[in-house]
């Protein structure tokens, strides 16, 4: 079994926008949890978390493919065909995401040759590019592939739709708050993969780590439940090859991206908010809230787990996108560090400060509102 963690991390970047500075945040968001609703970009009490503003959101593989960490055996295209396909069938995965046979996402991808192809993430050039061609010494230690995100917040003191300039000229706008402007996903060349669904116990399923690495492009958090797209390690073992969304990474993407009664893209069947709820409560120790406690929604007809959540710093919780049933509520504990257990509060966050360190001096002692570097 070669089981390894540490899939993403981010970098800073900035340009500028006429007179306005946006700075490009190096803000990752990880499969949907309580975080969600805690974490963004803007300065507290508003958080708020960057989405993709236009849809469909636009891709490009790297032409310079890799020649010999990628096994297309059982692939009768070329090796670039064989690693596209795997790729956006990653992205197909999000795109037909249900919920109890549902699909209550507009989320919508396209792949797009027209851009521009880069040897190194560039997330200042609001391309999308997914490579293989990085250096291997941009890669932590365990790493199997990382995605590399920009995004551009609102600047303070204004309101409604901004423009910013990417570095390659084009000038684009964001209707949000906050936006992701880039996202560049890289694979380790150090590592192996394959492209064929035939587990080799040796490599990584290409378009299973693709999947997990997409999920963060396009805007997911880690989920603490083992079997989801978006828990935090990967594995060469059959076990570990996730192809199929669970129940908690379909409501993720749903949350993120929903289908409303105006949705006009995607092929959306319901109305997110009215074909799901919620379920909230605290958590506390000796009268205390306890922050950073994992809260797992159990279905009492099925004995699966449907989705998960961390509590809030006073120990509050709100699990949005419940489906319809009766659930039991299951709260676990953190591991202290990432060598005391398998789930620990920094595989929720990347934060360098805020709620990884709460050490940290330098921005106020405030988990909403913190920009940085992920790993």
């Amino acid at each position: 079994m070669n089981r390894k963690r540490s899939w993403t991390r981010t970098k800073r970047a900035a340009l500028g926008s006429g007179a306005l500075l946006i700075v490009f945040s190096a803000v990752v968001l990880f499969a949907y949890n309580t975080f969600q609703d805690n974490v963004g970009t803007l300065q507290a009490p508003q958080p708020v978390v960057p989405l993709w503003t236009n849809l469909p959101v636009t891709w490009l593989l790297n032409p310079a493919t890799p020649s010999n960490d990628v096994s297309t055996t059982g692939c009768s295209s070329s090796a670039s065909t064989c690693i596209q396909q795997s790729l956006a069938a990653g992205f197909t995965t999000w795109t037909s995401a249900l919920v109890q046979g549902q699909s209550l996402t507009d989320i919508s991808v396209q792949y797009d040759p027209t851009l521009s192809s880069k040897t190194a993430p560039d997330v200042s050039d609001c391309q999308n590019v997914m490579g293989f061609s990085d250096a291997a010494s941009d890669f932590s230690t365990g790493t199997i592939a990382f995605t590399e995100l920009g995004t551009v917040t609102r600047p303070t003191g204004t309101t409604g739709s901004f423009q910013y300039a990417c570095s390659g000229g084009a000038n684009k706008i964001c209707n949000l708050a906050s936006c992701i402007a880039d996202a560049d996903i890289e694979f380790n060349p150090n590592e192996t993969f394959y492209t064929t669904t035939v587990p080799s116990g040796t490599a990584f399923n290409l378009q299973s780590v693709a999947t997990h690495e997409e999920g963060h492009l396009l805007g997911m958090d880690h989920s603490g439940i083992g079997h989801t797209i978006m828990f935090p390690f990967g594995d060469t073992v059959a076990a570990g090859q996730q192809l199929s969304l669970s129940s908690d990474d379909a409501i993720g993407i749903s949350f993120l991206y929903p289908c409303t009664p105006t949705s006009v893209t995607g092929n959306c069947t319901a109305n997110f908010s009215s074909a799901t709820g919620e379920i909230s409560g605290t958590v506390s120790l000796n009268s205390t809230g306890t922050f950073g406690a994992h809260v797992v929604a159990i279905d009492t007809a099925t004995g699966n787990v449907v989705m998960d959540g961390l509590t809030a710093p006073d120990g509050t919780y709100t699990l949005v996108g419940v489906p319809p049933g009766n659930y039991h509520i299951l709260v676990l504990p953190l591991a202290p560090d990432d060598n005391s257990g398998i789930v620990s509060l920094g595989d929720f966050s990347g934060w360098e400060c805020g709620y990884g360190d709460p050490n940290c001096n330098s921005i106020p002692q405030n988990p909403t509102n913190y920009t940085g570097k992920y790993f």
